[in-house]
């Protein structure tokens, strides 16, 4: 039996949270542009309620659109007034109920260079920052040093870490703690190296 999201038959069954984290997603807050600005979902377009009917040349051959608002009130209204005009669209209710079922994977915004790293801040907040890090073959994070100890996790390939006059190879999995001001380098030794990285003032050596 397929499921239904306010009155509207899927083709095949899928949750909310597969339909919202599929690439072809087309996420429309439809809050006043001031709502939008505070904040939204991922990746969502702003446009707010009263211009849905202005605005349908930007649903046009979407296939997997998503509307959404505070409470899922407006987001409904939505999606009536797109069916009137023959846009199927699933009401994804609240903004705070939409973002929690929202998923990223790194291998989509990571690229493996072979002439530097590329690096991406996941999270930041008060003597904490966690950063994921890409290498491609023989790319060099060349040598520098953190300020607050780190703590390093492979995700996929092996580094060659340089510290203190000696080589560690990491492999997936593998866990290193990196001291506080003491100059490490990091070179990347098959196609595709990932690694994440947490630097905080709260970790112990």
């Amino acid at each position: 039996m397929a499921l239904s999201f306010s009155g509207i038959a899927l083709a095949q069954e899928k949750s909310l949270a597969t339909l919202v984290n599929e690439k072809d997603a087309f996420l429309v807050d439809v809050r006043s542009e001031k709502e939008f600005d505070a904040g939204s979902a991922a990746h969502a377009v702003n446009i707010p309620l009263e211009n849905i009917e202005k605005e349908l040349s930007q649903f046009q051959g979407k296939t997997n659109i998503i509307v959404f608002c505070r409470s899922g009130k407006r987001s409904e209204a939505a999606r009536k007034l797109l069916a009137k005009h023959n846009i199927q669209a699933v009401n994804g209710k609240g903004v705070a109920f939409l973002k929690s079922l929202q998923k990223e994977n790194l291998m989509d915004m990571l690229t493996y260079r072979t002439d530097k790293h590329t690096a991406l801040v996941i999270k930041s907040g008060e003597g904490i920052k966690q950063v994921a890090v890409a290498l491609g073959k023989g790319a060099v994070l060349r040598k520098h040093t953190t300020d607050v100890p780190a703590f390093l996790v492979m995700v996929k390939g092996e580094v060659r870490f340089l510290i203190n006059g000696e080589e560690v190879l990491l492999k997936a999995l593998d866990t290193y703690n990196i001291p506080a001001n003491v100059e490490h380098e990091l070179i990347g030794v098959q196609d595709e190296n990932l690694f994440i990285l947490t630097k905080s003032k709260y970790f112990q050596e």
